[in-house]
């Protein structure tokens, strides 16, 4: 429970000099009893999925993956957390995050809406087609969490943290999980065999967000909070820079790049050599 609080405080105090609306929220999210549940949840699973590990879970130097996987959506996405080392990840200090991704669309000046961004249909990621990263199997959804209809607020009646997501079993011990999803929006359910680049649902605000945006990682185990996140590489991408891309065969996106699907790059872009 210490540990989880200190996480806590850290995080809010970093929000409230940048984000005081949403620091605000945050910290009435830590009186709620569903918010308050999914911190003992995964405080329980760090402990789970290290011992699995012998307290030496994977990096990013030693893991083998068996998947080849692809970034889950099409165009331009911007890399708002996410990376392979503790400078650029997510969460290191959470196991069950510590690889994950969170990606948003941002337009040429960096803002990631139309208009004042006050509804959730002004963010350019709200709606936008979210794809299966690798061949495989659906073995949980969720669908019917509501879109937070407050922007930069984590909604105070959230009874999840994911809000509505799909998890995609690839090969043993290798699952995606992509969350915060579109109510409404899955197009899949448990039992579905899914393609690499199949539409699976729109991106959306659902769950503990503070904007439209796609939570996405591969992580060891089908349930959450009882998972270790996995550092895979992902393969034919594209680091963005105005209308210039460079291809990369493998490797990973780190936080605050822009990067697309090399499949569905725009065609406006020139590929560097």
């Amino acid at each position: 429970m210490l540990l989880y609080f200190l996480a806590w405080l850290l995080q809010w105090l970093g929000r409230v000099r940048q984000h005081p609306r949403a620091a605000i929220s945050l910290a009435l999210s830590f009186i709620s009893p569903p918010i308050l549940a999914t911190g003992f949840l995964q405080l329980i699973g760090q402990f789970v999925a290290l011992a699995r590990y012998r307290f030496r879970p994977p990096t990013a130097e030693t893991y083998g993956q068996q998947v080849s996987y692809a970034l889950p959506f099409q165009g331009v996405w911007w890399v708002g957390n996410g990376g392979p080392d503790p400078s650029t990840s997510h969460s290191w200090d959470l196991i069950g995050q510590r690889y994950a991704y969170d990606f948003v669309i941002a337009d040429d000046s960096g803002k990631s809406y139309r208009h004042d961004g006050r509804r959730v249909e002004d963010y350019y990621a709200f709606g936008a087609p979210v794809l299966a990263p690798a061949d495989g199997i659906v073995v949980a959804v969720q669908n019917g969490h509501r879109d937070c209809p407050w922007p930069g607020m984590i909604d105070p009646l959230a009874w999840s943290i994911l809000g509505n997501y799909v998890v995609i079993r690839h090969a043993d011990s290798e699952y995606s999980l992509l969350a915060h999803l579109r109510r409404g929006s899955l197009r899949v359910r448990p039992g579905d065999r899914v393609l690499r680049g199949q539409v699976l649902a729109e991106c959306g605000n659902s769950g503990h967000s503070t904007e439209p945006h796609l939570h996405f990682q591969v992580q060891d185990r089908p349930n959450f909070f009882l998972s270790a996140s996995l550092p895979v590489r992902y393969n034919r991408w594209c680091r963005v820079k105005g209308e210039y891309c460079q291809q990369m065969e493998e490797g990973f996106p780190v936080r605050e790049e822009h990067v697309a699907n090399c499949e569905s790059a725009p065609n406006h872009l020139h590929f560097a050599r």
